[in-house]
Order: structure tokens, then C-alpha cells, then sequence
């Protein structure tokens, strides 16, 4: 009966010290982004793509210190470079909504600020007129990698920074990461409920 006690003493000492350092729950921000070189659509006119800085929205759901989900919606402006260099002209808004998942380890200082490396892997879906332009049907939705590294303080507010890839190519055409992948770094600013 005493063994059953300490047993039971022990594991209820546990738990608590594992709620305690529980990283668990809701996050909300946003900010920018910024293309990282430029790409080439695969037989386009328009010579080289670039995109203007980007603005995200984004919310996520922390599961413990390892997993999470996050959902990020966006907007990007795009214009063309001629092949001569000089600026072409704007061709579009893209916008897009991202779901991905997340798996990384959250290191808690001392003073209580968290910070997680992390590796997200997830699916993003375009607006129709990006979507005409990358494939032929209406739902055009494409792979997004990323690596980033988030600092949570110990007041709730988040610093996220990332870089970012999607896979640009069309369908039914081979991918060439030189041209297809459009790469970005982001920056993103919230708070961890």
C-alpha cells in the first residue's frame, strides 16, 4: 500500500510539472514578406516574375512543444521584368490560404521566453486569376515548405521569422526548382493565447 502511495504521489507530481511547462494553445499575428530572387514561369511571355513585399495574416494552434497547425492567408502583388532589365508592368494581385502543419521543439529559457525551430510542410490555394495562370482549372493548389524559428514571451506576444517555398510549376509540366519555386522570407508579429 505504501508503494501504491509514493507511486501515486509521484505521478501526480509529475503531471503538474509537465502542465506547467505546457506550450499548448491559440496564436494570432501578422506582417510581411519578401520574394528572394526572382523566378521564371515556364513559357512566358512576360520574361521574369517578381513579386512586391507581401502582406499575411495568419492564426495557429500549438497541440504541445513539438506539433502545431497553422492556417496563414496572404496577398502579393506581381509585376514582370522585361528581358532588359527594365520594370514591366503590374500584372496582379495573388492571394492565397495556406494550411500547414508544423513539427519543431520549443526550449524554454530560464526567464521564460520559448523558442521553437520548426519545419512546416502544408497546401496552398489560389484566387481564380492566379489559378487560371498556374493551371487550367479554377482550384489550383500547389506544395509550401518552410523552415522558421518562433520566440514567444513570457506576456504572450510572438516573433516569428521563416523562409518559405512554393512550388510554383505548372501542372503537367516537369519542375525545375531555378524557375518554378517561389522563395520568401517572412517576418510575422502575434500573440499566443
Amino acid at each position: 500500500m505504501k508503494k501504491l502511495i509514493l507511486a501515486s504521489t509521484l505521478a501526480l507530481m509529475s503531471a503538474s510539472s509537465f502542465a506547467a511547462d505546457d506550450q499548448s494553445g491559440f496564436r494570432v499575428g501578422g506582417g510581411f514578406g519578401t520574394d528572394v530572387g526572382s523566378y521564371k514561369q515556364r513559357n512566358s511571355s512576360e520574361g521574369k516574375i517578381e513579386t512586391d513585399p507581401t502582406v499575411v495574416l495568419e492564426a495557429g494552434y500549438d497541440f504541445n512543444s513539438i506539433f502545431a497547425i497553422n492556417v496563414k492567408g496572404s496577398g502579393t502583388g506581381t509585376k514582370a521584368t522585361n528581358r532588359r532589365g527594365r520594370n514591366g508592368q503590374n500584372l496582379y494581385t495573388t492571394y492565397d490560404l495556406a494550411v500547414e502543419a508544423e513539427a519543431g521543439y520549443t526550449f524554454v529559457t530560464d526567464g521564460g521566453t520559448s523558442i521553437k525551430p520548426y519545419v512546416a510542410l502544408g497546401a496552398v490555394a489560389y484566387d481564380k486569376d492566379t489559378s487560371a495562370w498556374l493551371s487550367d482549372s479554377k482550384n489550383a493548389v500547389q506544395a509550401r515548405g518552410a523552415l522558421g524559428a518562433r520566440m514567444t514571451f513570457d506576456n504572450g506576444v510572438y516573433v516569428d521569422g521563416r523562409l518559405q517555398a512554393t512550388d510554383f510549376s505548372e501542372k503537367g509540366k516537369t519542375f525545375n526548382a531555378k524557375d518554378d519555386l517561389l522563395t520568401q522570407g517572412m517576418v510575422t508579429v502575434g500573440y499566443k493565447f
